[in-house]
C-alpha cells in the first residue's frame, strides 16, 4: 500500500538516482518521493510525477496509460456452439492521480475508458466506455513503540493481484482490468508481509460511469508472504481465501457456492535454476453439496547462455481437480476464483478447472529487453465425468462425460519488447489442435493472434 517505511525513503533520498525506476503494473505501488530532489529527475514526465503542494510531504502524482490491441480467433470458445471468427481492436486508456497528504493519507483515483471496434457481442470486460477503475484512500495506522510494525488500511475500489496470479489477478487481458470494491489493511512485522482484505468484485457494464459492486459474489482472505530464508532460497505465501457467489454454474448444474482455500506458495531460484509452486485444498458448499476440490501448479526452469542470448528452459504442470462422482453429494471441481484469463496461453480458451496440464517452453533473451517464448500444452481433464471449462470457469454444454480424457494441444509463441521505460510491444500466436472429445460436441482446431502496443507514463 503505501511503498516502504519512513527509514526505507529516507535512505533512498541520500542516493544519486541516475536511472529512473520501471513503471509497475500495479500503478499505485510506485513511489515518487525521490524526485523532491530536482537533480534526480532524468525522465520527461517527471514534472508530473512529483507536485510538490506546499506542505512538508504533500505532493501529487499523475500518470497514465494507452494501449492497443488486436486480436483475431478463427473459432472462439473451441467453435462451440458454432465455429465464428472474430477480429477487433481493444482500445484502453487510463489516467491516475496519486496525492499524499503527509506520511499517513494517501487518495487515489484511476479512470478507464475501454472500447472494443469490430468485436462481436462488445461486452465486459472488453468493452466499457468510461469508468473509475480505481478510487481509494489509504491511512497509516500510528504504532508507537516498535518501528519493525508498518500497518495501513485501504478503503474503496482497488485493484488487488498476489503471488503468481493464479487465484488473484488484475486480468491485464482481455481490456478491463479487474477490481473490487471493499477494505484492505496491510503491513510489515519485521520482514513477514501481511495483506487481509474484504471485497466485493466490480460488476462491470458498458456504459459511463455505471459500475458498481457485484450483489452476488463476495470475496474475503488473508495473504502473508514469508521473506527468503525460511525455506532455503526460497520465499514463502501462505494464505486462506474465501469466496461467495450466488450463481454459481458447474457442469452439475447451478446454485449458491461458498468456497473456502488454504494454501501455500514457494518460490525463488538458485542458480541457474529457479521455481514457482504452489498447492491448495478447497472446501465449502455448493447447494447442498460439499466442495472438495484440490489443485497445485508448478513452473521450474534452467537458465543458460547461447552465445551472447541468454535461454530459459522451463516446464509447468497443473491439475486442477474435477467432479468425479456427480451423484456422491460432493462438487469436485477446483474453483479458480479470480486468475488471469490468459492462463496457460494469451488465447485463453481454457482455465484451471478439471484439467491436467503439462506445459514445455524454452525462452530466448537475446537482450534484456526483448523476450521470445514457445511453448507447447498438453491438456487433459483431471475426469471425464466433469466438462472442459473455459478461462473463466464456464463449463462447455455437452462435454462431461463424454468419452475421451485428453482436451487438446495448443501451440504458442510469444514476443515481448520493452522498447523503453514507457513503450511495451507484444505480439503472439496460439494454434489449438482439439481432441476427439471436444470434436464430438461440435469443436474446432482452432487459432489466434494478438498484438498490442502501450504507452506508460
Amino acid at each position: 500500500m503505501f511503498s516502504g517505511t519512513t527509514a526505507a525513503l529516507a535512505q533512498q533520498t541520500t542516493v544519486k538516482e541516475t536511472v529512473a525506476p520501471a513503471l509497475k503494473s500495479l500503478r499505485y505501488d510506485e513511489d515518487y518521493r525521490y524526485l523532491s530532489d530536482p537533480t534526480k529527475r532524468s525522465d520527461p514526465w517527471d514534472a508530473i510525477k512529483y507536485i510538490p503542494l506546499g506542505f512538508p510531504s504533500w505532493f501529487l502524482s499523475l500518470g497514465g496509460e494507452v494501449r492497443e490491441r488486436f486480436e483475431s480467433y478463427s473459432a472462439g470458445n473451441f467453435g462451440v456452439p458454432g465455429k465464428t471468427g472474430d477480429s477487433y481492436l481493444l482500445h484502453r486508456v487510463l489516467l491516475h492521480a496519486d496525492l499524499h497528504a503527509g506520511d499517513s493519507v494517501r487518495g487515489f483515483v484511476q479512470l478507464g475508458s475501454h472500447l472494443a471496434p469490430g468485436k462481436d457481442l462488445a461486452a465486459p470486460p472488453y468493452f466499457d466506455v468510461s469508468d473509475v477503475q480505481q478510487a481509494f484512500f489509504d491511512i497509516r495506522l500510528p504504532v508507537t513503540g516498535n518501528a519493525n510494525i508498518d500497518p495501513d488500511v485501504r478503503i474503496g475500489r482497488q485493484e488487488l493481484a498476489f503471488g503468481a496470479q493464479r487465484l488473484v489477478s488484475i486480468r491485464d487481458a482481455p481490456n478491463v482490468r479487474r477490481a473490487f470494491d471493499g477494505f484492505r489493511i496491510g503491513g510489515s512485522i519485521a520482514d513477514v508481509r501481511l495483506d487481509a482484505f474484504v471485497t466485493r468484485p466490480v460488476l462491470l457494464h458498458a456504459g459511463a460511469f455505471d459500475d458498481y459492486s457485484s450483489p452476488s459474489q463476495a470475496f474475503w482472505g488473508l495473504y502473508t508472504t514469508v521473506p527468503k530464508g525460511v525455506i532455503p532460497n526460497s520465499g514463502l505465501d501462505l494464505y486462506y481465501l474465501g469466496f461467495e457467489n450466488r450463481n454459481a454454474l458447474f457442469s452439475a448444474g447451478a446454485g449458491v457456492e461458498q468456497r473456502h482455500a488454504i494454501g501455500a506458495r514457494v518460490f525463488g531460484g538458485a542458480a541457474p535454476w529457479d521455481w514457482d509452486w504452489e498447492a491448495l485444498g478447497q472446501f465449502g458448499s455448493f447447494g447442498q453439496q460439499e466442495i472438495r476440490a484440490w489443485g497445485f501448479s508448478t513452473d521450474t526452469g534452467y537458465t543458460s547462455a547461447v552465445g551472447s542470448w541468454k535461454a530459459r528452459s522451463g516446464f509447468k504442470a497443473t491439475v486442477g481437480s474435477g467432479d468425479s462422482n456427480p451423484q456422491d453429494g460432493k462438487l469436485g471441481t477446483y474453483g479458480g476464483f479470480f486468475p488471469k484469463l490468459a492462463y496457460f496461453n494469451q488465447a485463453g480458451l481454457i482455465g484451471a478447472s478439471n484439467v491436467a496440464d503439462l506445459q514445455p517452453s524454452l525462452t530466448l533473451r537475446p537482450t534484456d529487453q526483448l523476450k521470445i517464448t514457445m511453448a507447447c500444452d498438453f491438456i487433459w481433464r483431471q475426469t471425464i465425468k466433469d466438462a472442459v471449462y473455459t478461462s473463466v470457469g464456464i463449463p462447455i454444454a455437452g462435454t462431461a462425460g463424454v468419452p475421451g480424457q485428453y482436451s487438446s494441444t495448443q501451440y504458442s509463441i510469444d514476443l515481448f519488447w520493452q522498447a523503453d521505460r514507457h513503450v511495451s510491444i507484444n505480439a503472439g500466436y496460439v494454434y489449438v489442435d482439439v481432441s476427439r472429445s471436444l470434436l464430438k460436441v461440435g469443436g474446432h482446431n482452432s487459432s489466434f493472434s494478438y498484438i498490442s502496443a502501450a504507452y506508460s507514463f
